[in-house]
């Protein structure tokens, strides 16, 4: 099982199409993205720009179609369209109260501000200079131009620059904010997680976040903490090793020290119950990861 296992998740992350040197976690997940737009029907997230910011990659995905109907990959798949489609309507809901800023903390190949229908909001993408670089240069390839204003924010999340940089890009942190940070806080260390953490509690009161992340193994079932040991290596293995893991309620607790006023943790079986209740296919969210969202 343990091979069988180590085989699917391997092939995840192996594209010969990768000639821009995107990092291996940001190509999976526009991968999984692409091939959802094909997959699954009707769509948990619909992305039409999905297959495009791929380039040369998305032959790959139609040429290869069958690799990602294994129970696994389907399944890690649902997981990115789920946490996407449930930012994306918290989006939407902050934008009706007049929440025009929005921050993508790790924007990676998002195509959010690609496909806005809202002209009036300002969005920052916020990701390492150079995942950022190879984003700029495949949106040019593609023709894929931006239907709301956003600027393009160049930062280490591990060091101190967040602030800086995004002040620097024009961000006014005494407007409220949605911010939204998928598949980046299992990536950072605590230190860095807690100073993104107070930054947020320092803009305007009222500003939101919304973010995934990695459960405690020691939460987990024997399954599941298999898949997490696998995939921890296969991403240490890409130069991405993952360092943070919570227990929900004390990432309840550590949210309310930060400074937020509120904070939900969004279950699993909230997130099935949402979006996949109604499905013939039987896709499921499992609890390897988990969302939260927070109120200033």
């Amino acid at each position: 099982m343990h091979d069988a296992i180590a085989s699917v998740i391997h092939k995840q992350f192996c594209t010969p199409h990768n000639t821009d040197n995107a990092k291996p976690s940001s190509q999976a997940v526009a991968v999984w993205r692409a091939a959802h737009q094909l997959l699954e029907q009707p769509l948990i997230f619909n992305d039409p720009l999905a297959l495009t910011i791929l380039g040369d990659a998305k032959s790959e995905v139609m040429e290869k179609i069958d690799s990602h109907k294994d129970p696994l990959s389907s399944a890690m798949r649902a997981a990115i369209a789920v946490r996407s489609r449930f930012a994306e309507d918290e989006r939407e809901a902050a934008l009706e109260c007049g929440v025009n800023q929005y921050v993508i903390l790790g924007a990676g190949l998002d195509t959010y501000a690609y496909r806005s229908k809202h002209q009036h909001e300002q969005v920052f993408e916020v990701d390492l200079p150079s995942t950022q670089a190879m984003k700029i240069a495949r949106l040019g390839a593609q023709e894929i131009n931006a239907t709301c204003s956003v600027s393009y924010v160049a930062c280490d999340f591990e060091d101190d620059a967040l602030e800086q940089s995004l002040l620097a890009a024009g961000f006014d942190k005494n407007k409220k904010t949605f911010f939204s940070c998928l598949g980046v806080v299992a990536y950072l260390d605590l230190s860095a997680f807690e100073k993104t953490l107070r930054f947020i509690t320092n803009c305007a009161s009222g500003s939101i976040f919304a973010f995934d992340y990695i459960v405690d193994p020691n939460n987990l079932s024997e399954i599941e903490r298999i898949v997490l040991n696998i995939l921890s290596a296969q991403l240490a293995a890409g130069g991405e090793p993952l360092k943070s893991f919570f227990d929900p309620q004390i990432l309840s607790q550590k949210l309310r020290d930060s400074g937020f006023s509120h904070s939900e943790d969004i279950s699993p079986d909230y997130l099935n119950n949402r979006y996949l209740s109604e499905r013939a296919d039987g896709l499921r969210v499992g609890s390897v990861t988990r969302m939260f969202i927070a109120i200033v």
